[in-house]
């Protein structure tokens, strides 16, 4: 399996995560670092840290009702070194959370992949949505 592949399985297995809201998936693919980053589409959606982000998730899943997204257009590069990628594609999604449905068409989605320990994370992500 190509590189490319490796983390475009990552990145698919997030999102599996977050369809199903398995917060043990989730902490698979999550470094557990001070450096890990997400930012959110909300104004204080900035989560900074392992045990931050892992709090989040919690409360997120608990108040989620479903999730599904669909990832569209994945561009994935490579460092030289091997172990760092970066990558961006565009996320349609539905999210029924607290009764209340959001439908995103075109959202962006970037992040950085490591590898660490032989398996792929995800050490930064950030999804905006587009006016």
């Amino acid at each position: 399996m190509s590189i490319q592949e490796e983390v475009r399985e990552t990145i698919e297995r997030f999102f599996e995560a977050m369809n199903t809201q398995n917060l043990a998936l989730m902490k698979q693919l999550i470094p557990r670092s001070t450096t890990t980053v997400h930012v959110g589409t909300g104004k204080g959606e900035i989560w900074k840290g392992w045990q931050v982000l892992n709090d989040a998730s919690k409360q997120q899943f608990e108040n989620l009702e479903y999730y599904d997204a669909t990832i569209k257009e994945l561009t994935i590069n490579v460092a030289k070194s091997q172990d760092i990628a970066w990558y961006f594609h565009l996320l349609d999604a539905e999210i029924k959370s607290n009764g209340s449905i959001t439908r995103w068409e075109g959202a962006r989605f970037s992040g950085v992949a490591q590898k660490q320990d032989g398996r792929w994370t995800l050490a930064q992500t950030h999804v905006s949505i587009p006016e």
